[in-house]
């Protein structure tokens, strides 16, 4: 949902894209926010801190989440 707000608990992708998620930010423990979702849910734009990143739907589902 737009505007849900969430820590993250893990990453559960395999090496390349951990990496990748891991150079942007995305580590254990850090919030994030779901800004926007694209037609048919194909991209997903969250916050993290300062800056806002946009993930294809199936890296987004890697990232494992605890909804606050």
């Amino acid at each position: 949902k737009d505007g849900q707000k969430a820590i993250i608990v893990n990453l559960n992708a395999h090496k390349e894209l951990k990496n990748r998620l891991l150079s942007f930010g995305f580590i254990k423990n850090k919030n994030l926010k779901k800004i926007h979702s694209s037609l048919k849910n194909a991209t997903i734009m969250v916050e993290l801190d300062t800056s806002c990143v946009i993930l294809r739907s199936d890296e987004a589902k890697t990232i494992e989440v605890n909804l606050i």
